[in-house]
């Protein structure tokens, strides 16, 4: 499938214009129905096992959508999605779909690297009226930035699973080296700052 590409020699730009060693393209999940599967029946069963009163799933729009449609249509719960700022045509909604006031919501998200945009998604909703209860996402990068951001907005987040996890499971099938692995450290420690290796 391979969502997560590591390359430490050849990595990545960023939107925000970040170069990283890691990239996680949620949306080749979409393409293999057993892994697209798998991964909704986790996302339900931690996210009623950590909120079983939640009465709405309200996806990040755009790359968490699809998967928390499913998660939604799977519990049989009432289904949002919200981007990150309102849009600027038709009827300027920041979130697309119904939500009663003080309806409890759970927010999808397909990854977790900044923390800004879903905490701006939080921030919607919150001012729609509705109580978030926390968030549930794929794959968590684990960037002190992100940790620090989600805390400063006391917004929860369980992620499937995240950085350490894959360099761990990089290095034990012979994936990584430890001189690749140090690099992965190094931009994980200081994303910011981190440059391609010359």
């Amino acid at each position: 499938m391979k969502a997560i590409k590591i390359q430490p020699n050849n990595p990545f730009e960023w939107g925000n214009g970040w170069i990283s060693p890691i990239y996680f393209d949620s949306r080749k999940i979409l393409s293999y129905p057993h892994v697209r599967c798998q991964i909704k029946v986790e996302l339900a069963r931690v996210l009623i096992e950590t909120y079983p009163d939640v009465e709405c799933i309200a996806a990040v729009a755009p790359n968490a959508i699809a998967i928390g449609y499913s998660v939604a249509e799977d519990l049989g719960l009432p289904f949002v999605y919200v981007h990150g700022r309102p849009k600027d045509h038709g009827l300027e909604n920041c979130i697309e779909g119904d939500l009663r006031p003080r309806q409890k919501v759970v927010i999808i998200e397909d990854q977790v690297s900044e923390g800004k945009y879903c905490t701006k998604v939080q921030d919607a909703l919150q001012k729609d009226g509705s109580i978030v209860m926390g968030m549930i996402s794929i794959f968590d990068y684990e960037l002190t930035v992100g940790q620090q951001h989600l805390k400063k907005n006391a917004l929860q987040n369980r992620s499937l699973t995240c950085f350490n996890s894959i360099i761990n499971y990089a290095i034990q099938s012979g994936v990584l080296s430890p001189e690749n692995e140090e690099i992965m450290r190094m931009w994980q420690r200081a994303p910011q700052e981190w440059r391609k290796k010359k």
